[in-house]
C-alpha cells in the first residue's frame, strides 16, 4: 500500500527550492560584486536620493484658530492636503440628495387575489357537492336545511369567511357566483394599485421633504423616483377608497354591500414598505462616492503671513505641514525614493551587463553614468532652485508659479553625454530613468515628459555625429522640440488658464534649454573623456587628420609604412561599413597601427626602396624579435602621444598570436643537429588576439594589403581566392576565438575586400609612344629633340 506524502517535508524541499533560486538570483545579479563595489553602488543611490529629497527645515509653531501668525510661513513642497470641514459639508449634501428606498411588493396584492378566489371556488365546490348529494336539478335552489349545513361545512372549509357569519350567508346566497367574485377582486386591486398603501404617511413625509422617493418593485426590481407622493394612499385612505367603490358591487343590495365592505375592509393591507437596509446601503455608498475636498499648494507658496490670523484653512495646512516634519514622515519619503532609486540603477547596471558585454570596462561605464546622472540631476536642481526664487521675486501674478522657468534647465545635457561617451542604446535608457527622477525632483509628470521628449530627441539627433559642431546643431534641434513639447503640454492641460506671458517664458525656457544642454555637453566632453579614457568619435575625427605630428614623421621616415597604412584604413573602413562596426575607429586605427615601425624603419620590407634587406644577415630568431618589437614600441609610442585608448587597444591586437611564417620556415629549414627542434611559439606575436570586430577587421585588412602586393596583374576571381584562404587561414589560426565576429560577418568583409583590392588593381591603356616597362638607360629618345 502506498503511503501518502508527507506534507511537512514536501513544505521543506519547497522552501529548499526558494532559497536555491534566490542564491541562484544572488549569484546573477551580484555574484560578479565585490563588498567594495556594493558599497559603492549603494552609496550612489543615497546620493541620487538626496538630490531628489530636498528637506528643507522649518520650524511650525502651534497655532488655533484666530490667532495672529507671528512669522510667515512657505510651502517647502509641493503637498496635497484634505480640509476636513469642506470634505464634511461636501458628504452632508451628498448625503441629502440620497433618496429613501421604498419597496413595492405587488405579491400583496397576488396573495389577496388568490386567496379571495380560492374562497369562492371552495364555496362553489361545496354547494356542488352537495347538489349532487341531494339529486338536485341545475334549476333547483338548495334546501334551507341543507344551506344551514353548508353554512357550518364552508365556515370550516374557509375559516376567513367564518366571523362575521352574515358575509358567509351573503356569498352562499349568491351561490359564490363569479360575478360577486369578480367585482370584489376589482375593488380590492383598486384599493392597493401602485404607487401602493403604506401604513402611514410620517415616513412619507419625512423623507419626500427632505431627499425624495424612490419606488422599488420587488418582483421585476425597477426603480423609478415618486413624483406625486400624494397618490400614496396609507391604510385609511385606501379603505376609504374601498367604500367608495361599493357601488361596483352590482349583484347585492346595499344591505349587503356594507356587511361585504366592512368584511373586506380588513384585508387591506401596506404593500409600499419603507426599506431603512437599502437606504442606508445607498447612503454609505454615496458617502464613499464623495471625494475628499483637497488644496494643492505648490511649492513657495505662502501659507500664512506675519500678522494674518488663523483661519480654519491656514490651520489645516499649517497641520500638514507639521507632519510633513515629523521624523518618520521625512524618513518614509527618503526610504520611498531610495527604494526606486536603487531599483533603476540595479535595472542600469543589469542592462550593462546583459547588453552591453562589449564594454568592455562595465564598473567604468556604469560609474560614468552615475556620475553624468548625478551631475545632471544637480545641475536640474540648481536651474530649479532658482526658479523658486525667481518666481518669488516677480511682481507678475502669471510668473509666480516656479513651473514657467523650470523649463531652462539643460535636462537633455546628460543623454548627450552619454551618447557621445558610452552608446546610443545605453542613452535610451538613461533618458527614461533621468526622466523619471526629474519628476520625482521637481513633483511635476509634465516636467518629466518634457525631459523624456527633448532626452530622446537627443539620441536621434546625434546617433551619427562626425564634429563637435554636430553637437550645436543637436542642441538646436533639441531645442525646437522641446518649444513643441512645452506647447503641446499647454494645449494638453487647456483646462488651466495660462496668461500669454508665462507660455512666452516656457517657450522661451524651453527653446534656451536645448543651447544649454549642448554648450554644457560641450564643456564637459574633453573633461569626462580624459578623466575615463573613453574615445569619442569626435576624437576619432582629430586623430584622423593626416597632419598630425606623430604621422607626418611616419610619412616621412618610413613612406611604405605609412602609404600600407593609408591603404589599410582604405580597406578596413569599407569593411566596417560592410559589417555595421565602427568605420571611424578602424580606419583610425589602421593610421596609427604600425607607428612602432619608426624605431627601426629600415628592418621593414616596405621601406627597403633602396636598400638590401637586412634580414638576409640575420638569424630567423632575431629577425621575429624585431618584427615583434615594433608591437611593443608602437604601444610605447602611442602612451608617449597620448593616444586614445581604444585605437591604442588596436595596435597589438591587429597581430594577434599570429605565427610569422616566413621566418619560422626559415629557422626550420636552418635547423641542424645542434638545434634540431624550432619552437612555434618563439615565432609568434604577443598579442593579445583581437577582442572586437574593429580588430578582426584591421587583421585582416593587414594581411590582404600585404598579401595583394605580391599579386601580379591579378584577375577579381584571384583576388577573392587569396582573400579566402588567408580569411580560413585565421580563422584555423583561431585569431577570432576572443572577439564577437561571426561567420557572416567574414563573408561581406571578404566581399568589401574584393571590391577595393580590386579597384585597386584596375587596369589603363598604355601612353603611346611610351614604353614604361623599359629601363630609363636603355630607353631611345620617344621624340627627335628639338634643335
Amino acid at each position: 500500500m502506498a503511503e501518502k506524502p508527507n506534507g511537512r517535508k514536501n513544505k521543506k524541499f519547497n522552501l529548499g527550492k526558494l532559497l536555491l533560486e534566490l542564491g541562484r538570483w544572488r549569484a546573477r545579479f551580484l555574484g560578479q560584486l565585490t563588498v567594495l563595489e556594493l558599497l559603492t553602488g549603494f552609496g550612489i543611490c543615497l546620493l541620487i536620493t538626496l538630490l531628489l529629497v530636498g528637506y528643507q527645515f522649518q520650524n511650525i509653531p502651534d497655532h488655533k484658530v484666530g490667532d495672529v501668525a507671528a512669522q510667515t510661513i512657505e510651502a517647502p513642497q509641493d503637498f496635497t492636503v484634505e480640509d476636513p470641514d469642506a470634505t464634511a459639508e461636501k458628504r452632508e449634501r451628498a448625503l441629502a440628495k440620497v433618496p429613501a428606498v421604498f419597496n413595492y411588493d405587488p405579491r400583496v396584492n397576488s396573495r389577496i387575489e388568490a386567496e379571495l378566489r380560492r374562497a369562492f371556488a371552495t364555496g362553489r365546490a361545496a354547494i356542488e357537492e352537495e347538489r349532487a348529494r341531494l339529486r338536485l336539478a341545475l334549476d333547483r335552489p338548495v334546501p334551507k336545511d341543507a344551506q344551514e349545513r353548508l353554512l357550518r361545512d364552508l365556515a370550516q372549509r374557509i375559516p376567513e369567511f367564518s366571523q362575521p357569519p352574515r358575509v358567509l350567508r351573503i356569498c352562499l346566497e349568491r351561490s359564490f357566483s363569479r360575478d360577486l367574485e369578480a367585482q370584489l377582486v376589482k375593488i380590492l386591486a383598486e384599493a392597493l394599485k401602485p404607487p401602493g398603501v403604506v401604513e402611514n404617511r410620517d415616513a412619507l413625509l419625512r423623507y419626500q421633504f427632505k431627499s425624495g422617493i424612490e419606488v422599488r418593485n420587488t418582483v421585476t426590481g425597477n426603480k423609478d423616483s415618486l413624483v406625486d407622493w400624494m397618490a400614496v394612499r396609507d391604510l385609511n385612505r385606501a379603505k376609504d377608497l374601498l367604500r367608495q367603490n361599493e357601488f361596483e358591487l352590482t349583484v347585492v343590495n346595499a344591505e349587503e354591500k356594507k356587511s361585504l365592505i366592512s368584511f373586506f375592509d380588513s384585508w387591506i393591507r401596506p404593500n409600499l414598505l419603507f426599506s431603512e437596509e437599502e437606504t442606508r446601503s445607498q447612503e454609505r455608498q454615496a458617502d464613499i462616492e464623495v471625494d475628499p475636498v483637497v488644496i494643492q499648494v505648490k511649492k513657495g507658496r505662502t501659507i500664512v503671513r506675519a500678522g494674518d490670523e488663523i483661519t480654519s484653512q491656514n490651520l489645516v495646512l499649517l497641520n500638514h505641514l507639521k507632519k510633513l516634519k515629523q521624523p518618520y514622515r521625512v524618513l518614509s519619503r527618503f526610504s520611498g525614493i531610495l527604494i526606486i532609486v536603487s531599483f533603476f540603477m540595479i535595472a542600469l547596471w543589469q542592462y550593462l551587463v546583459v547588453f552591453q558585454r562589449k564594454q568592455r570596462k562595465i564598473h567604468q561605464s556604469y560609474l560614468l553614468l552615475a556620475l553624468i546622472l548625478c551631475g545632471s540631476l544637480l545641475a536640474t536642481k540648481v536651474f530649479v532652485g532658482l526658479a523658486d526664487v525667481l518666481s518669488e521675486t516677480v511682481i507678475t501674478e502669471s510668473l509666480q508659479n516656479p513651473l514657467n522657468f523650470y523649463f531652462l534647465a539643460p535636462v537633455a545635457a546628460g543623454t548627450i553625454l552619454v551618447i557621445l561617451l558610452i552608446d546610443v542604446n545605453v542613452a535610451v535608457l538613461f533618458s527614461v530613468i533621468f526622466a523619471m527622477f526629474a519628476g520625482l525632483l521637481t513633483g511635476q509628470v509634465s516636467f518629466s515628459v518634457y525631459t523624456l521628449a527633448g532626452s530622446l530627441m537627443g539620441v536621434y539627433v546625434l546617433d551619427h555625429y562626425r564634429e563637435r559642431l554636430a553637437i550645436i546643431r543637436g542642441g538646436l534641434i533639441i531645442a525646437l522640440v522641446n518649444v513643441i513639447t512645452v506647447l503641446a503640454l499647454h494645449l494638453y492641460a487647456s483646462t488651466t488658464a495660462l496668461s500669454w506671458t508665462a507660455l512666452t517664458v516656457r517657450l522661451s525656457g524651453g527653446f534656451l534649454s536645448g543651447l544649454f544642454a549642448a554648450m554644457l555637453a560641450s564643456l564637459l566632453l574633453p573633461v569626462l573623456e580624459s578623466l575615463f579614457e573613453v574615445t569619442t568619435d569626435i576624437r576619432l575625427l582629430e586623430l584622423s587628420n593626416l597632419n598630425k605630428p606623430i604621422l607626418r614623421r611616419l610619412a616621412v621616415e618610413a613612406p611604405g609604412t605609412y602609404h600600407h597604412s593609408i591603404v589599410v584604413g582604405t580597406l578596413a573602413e569599407a569593411a566596417a561599413e560592410a559589417i555595421g562596426a565602427n568605420a571611424l575607429l578602424v580606419r583610425v586605427g589602421a593610421y596609427y597601427h604600425d607607428i612602432g615601425k619608426l624605431k627601426k624603419a629600415s628592418y621593414y620590407v616596405e621601406n627597403q626602396i633602396y636598400t638590401s634587406n637586412k634580414h638576409e644577415n640575420l638569424s630567423p630568431n632575431m629577425s621575429s624579435l624585431i618584427l615583434a618589437s615594433h608591437v611593443k614600441d608602437g604601444l610605447a609610442l602611442a602612451d608617449e602621444i597620448g593616444l586614445a585608448p581604444k585605437v591604442r587597444d588596436l595596435i597589438p591586437q591587429h597581430h594577434g598570436t599570429r605565427l610569422m611564417t616566413y621566418f619560422y620556415q626559415k629557422a626550420r629549414d636552418a635547423a641542424d643537429e645542434k638545434h634540431p627542434n624550432v619552437s612555434e611559439e618563439d615565432f609568434r606575436y604577443p598579442g593579445p588576439k583581437p577582442q572586437s570586430r574593429e580588430a578582426a577587421i584591421l587583421m585582416l585588412a593587414d594581411q590582404v594589403e600585404a598579401a595583394a602586393r605580391t599579386l601580379q596583374d591579378p584577375t577579381p576571381s584571384q583576388i577573392e581566392g587569396m582573400i579566402k584562404r588567408l580569411v580560413q587561414s585565421t580563422i584555423q589560426d583561431g585569431q577570432f576565438d576572443e572577439c564577437d565576429i561571426t561567420l557572416k560577418d567574414l563573408e561581406d568583409i571578404s566581399r568589401a575586400f574584393v571590391r577595393v583590392i580590386a579597384g585597386m588593381h584596375h587596369h589603363r591603356i598604355e601612353y603611346p609612344g611610351f614604353n614604361f616597362n623599359t629601363p630609363l638607360e636603355e630607353r631611345k629618345p620617344d621624340h627627335p629633340r628639338v634643335q
